[in-house]
């Protein structure tokens, strides 16, 4: 895949989705994508953070995301879940942001998924595995 950076470029993940891939033998990718970078990977973080914040848990916040390219551009940012006696524990789900409207893709479904996925991680954690101090 070739590639323009622009100034100020920073260095992401690029997902492709629905793409065929054989099971041996040689494999030819060709991408050509025009899509208006309205938000950025940090932007889209934040806004993410900021929602998980206050529509799940404020123990949750955004992570570095990924650009998936499928019938849209958008940002993937992992959705984390940290305890302040533990720091950050583990995935619980992700956020789709698209890239040129800012808009976030999710759903009530998507929101209990992550807050499932939370209660599960969190009850791994006993006060036998907090960190002493």
């Amino acid at each position: 895949m070739k590639y323009r950076e622009a100034p100020g470029a920073q260095l992401t993940s690029i997902i492709l989705t629905d793409r065929p891939i054989p099971q041996s033998g040689r494999l030819d990718v060709e991408v050509s994508i025009s899509a208006v970078v309205s938000l950025s990977a940090e932007e889209a973080r934040r806004k993410v953070s900021r929602f998980v914040h206050r529509e799940i848990s404020y123990l949750m916040r955004g992570d570095l995301p990924s650009l998936v390219v499928a019938d849209r551009v958008y940002w993937r940012v992992p959705v984390i879940l940290a305890f302040p006696s533990h720091g950050p524990l583990g995935t619980v789900g992700n956020i789709d942001v698209d890239i040129e409207t800012g808009e976030l893709n999710v759903s009530a479904d998507c929101m209990a998924e992550i807050q499932h996925c939370a209660q599960e991680l969190a009850a791994r954690i006993s006060p036998q595995t907090a960190p002493a101090g």
